[in-house]
């Protein structure tokens, strides 16, 4: 499955992880899970396939004889099976591509001659597209639907092992959480920014911070009391986090000070993040209402930009945002 020449397919923008040393993943495991998915099918070729700069790269293949790809070999020819599953993020099943005009330009099938494609997606802990888990065949097949439920099952396997990648369970200890809001706090977030930074550099992937400052926090505390301005606090941390994926890191910075580090592919993340904010803490039965303001940092691969650095941006931009609203 060499490159073909002549193609303009802008490539994925995440790095291969065949080029790093990611030691969070079970190699042998996911070549145990593949060779048991080419049994159970009968299969001539099993794949686990990443999208990534080099286009759609196979990264663990069925150890059979009738396997044509290996892992390394990679692909950006446009119409092959599994660009089209990284592109809907939805299950494809080609039962016969001989009765499809669409895969008449299909190399995977004019070349190498797989009429029968079934692929799901693998997902980033994001929900981001990680890549394929395939099974091609070169007769026509009709998988019976407990077959294509089980290749469901393995392919959760996967994406539970994307998402160890950006696992903090181990870390979140008394020391790194905040006792009233039950986030991390200010050492947690501080400890695991790096290794997190680390893996998204790794990864090629880009990284937001975004910072939140309750607004009239003080005077809420004066009138209402701290009582109140505890379950203020303790709510918006709640819905931060509910706002939040598994692999996003949440924090309470001090105070009513609070931090988020979001995996993003644009800007536009911040804006869909503060819409749902605001959704649902309009749906809280709190008086007074919690307001806040916000501000945010973009954090690219390769930038050597220190906590401090991003944090002055990001309360810039928040402090901006305050005055617009007086």
């Amino acid at each position: 499955m060499s490159e073909l020449p002549g193609k303009t397919l802008p490539p994925y923008p995440y790095s291969s992880i065949l080029n790093l040393e990611i030691e969070e993943i079970d190699w042998q495991r996911w070549q145990r899970l593949v060779n048991t998915v080419a049994d159970m099918f009968n299969a001539p070729a099993t794949f686990i396939n990443q999208a990534n700069l080099k286009g759609i790269e196979v990264i663990i293949a069925s150890e059979k004889p009738e396997t044509h790809y290996q892992p390394g070999s990679n692909n950006l020819d446009s119409n092959i099976y599994c660009h089209h599953v990284v592109k809907s993020s939805s299950e494809l099943y080609v039962r016969d591509a001989k009765q499809d005009p669409q895969w008449s330009n299909n190399p995977e099938y004019t070349e190498d001659n797989y009429v029968s494609y079934l692929g799901l997606p693998i997902s980033w802990p994001d929900g981001s597209v990680f890549g394929t888990l395939c099974v091609l065949d070169t007769k026509v097949t009709d998988y019976p639907q407990k077959y294509i439920n089980a290749l469901g099952v393995i392919k959760e396997v996967i994406d539970s092992d994307l998402r160890h990648l950006y696992k903090e369970n181990q870390l979140l200890t008394l020391s790194y959480t905040d006792p009233l809001t039950q986030i991390f706090n200010r050492r947690g977030f501080t400890d695991l920014l790096r290794s997190t930074q680390e893996l998204a550099q790794r990864l090629n992937r880009k990284l937001i911070l975004l910072y939140f400052d309750l607004d009239e926090f003080k005077r809420a505390n004066d009138t209402y009391g701290h009582d109140v301005g505890d379950i203020m606090l303790q709510k918006f941390a709640k819905t931060l986090k509910k706002n939040s994926r598994s692999c996003d890191l949440v924090a309470r910075w001090g105070g009513d000070e609070f931090i988020v580090l979001i995996h993003a592919e644009s800007e536009s993340c911040v804006t869909l993040f503060t819409e749902r904010m605001n959704s649902l803490l309009a749906q809280q039965q709190i008086d007074p209402p919690i307001k806040y303001s916000f501000g945010y940092a973009v954090i690219r691969p390769g930038d050597k930009a220190e906590l401090e650095e991003l944090l002055k941006l990001a309360d810039d931009y928040m402090y901006q945002n305050k005055l617009s609203k007086k």
